[in-house]
């Protein structure tokens, strides 16, 4: 059984503040089992952390991932090793993710201050899942609906908790029913998932924001 947290980004991100090993030391420290690395944009950051953790041995399974910028909103996607061209609409970026044998989530939907999909129709037929708990949430009713919507188009549901820093990592979590990533990827879209997590707290958040100010 993995314990994992789907979306969290590095400093490989413009807007991630810890290196690969922070956060997973992080992981790791609060009880995880398996992370996906998720930057904008570029898997740079999962593969370093694949390598990371392959040469020290340690207990954490890393799940390929990338967050996309679709026309329509962010895409997140596992599984897959090269980058996808930002830009494509969702459903464009859904299909090439598929063709490269990746597994795809909307990504905080309905959070349209923070690039999630609002048009959720345009994508939802091909997209494999639906982040139903996004940690970083301002607004609790987005949660409330992209579970609605989840349960409405017979999606599954997942969680993340978005953290762009070491100390937000592990406040979203799904508990997949697997053991490997092909077994996790198979879990996700089969839903063999279940979701649980709190909402990063506010002063947190902020902090996070101040110190991304700081850096420029």
């Amino acid at each position: 059984m993995l314990i994992a947290d789907l979306h969290v980004h590095s400093d490989h991100s413009n807007d991630g503040l810890d290196s690969i090993k922070a956060l997973i030391a992080a992981a790791l420290e609060k009880g995880l089992n398996c992370i996906s690395i998720t930057d904008h944009n570029t898997v740079n950051g999962s593969l370093e952390a694949i390598e990371y953790v392959e040469e020290e041995g340690l207990p954490i399974l890393i799940i390929p991932g990338v967050e996309i910028s679709t026309s329509d909103g962010h895409l997140l996607a596992y599984g897959i090793t090269e980058d996808v061209d930002p830009g494509m609409s969702m459903k464009e970026t859904a299909i090439a993710v598929k063709k490269l044998g990746g597994v795809t989530a909307m990504a905080h939907p309905f959070q349209f201050y923070r690039h999630g999909i609002v048009r959720f129709w345009k994508a939802i037929d091909v997209v494999d899942a639906v982040e139903i708990f996004n940690a970083k949430f301002y607004i609790g009713l987005c949660n409330v609906m992209s579970g609605i919507i989840a349960e409405k188009y017979h999606k599954p549901g997942i969680a993340g908790s978005d953290a762009h820093s070491r100390s937000a990592v592990g406040y979203g979590i799904t508990v997949i029913d697997a053991f490997d990533v092909s077994s996790a990827l198979h879990s996700i879209k089969k839903g063999k998932t279940c979701v649980k997590g709190r909402r990063i707290p506010i002063s947190l958040q902020i902090r996070t924001t101040l110190e991304k100010l700081k850096r420029g």
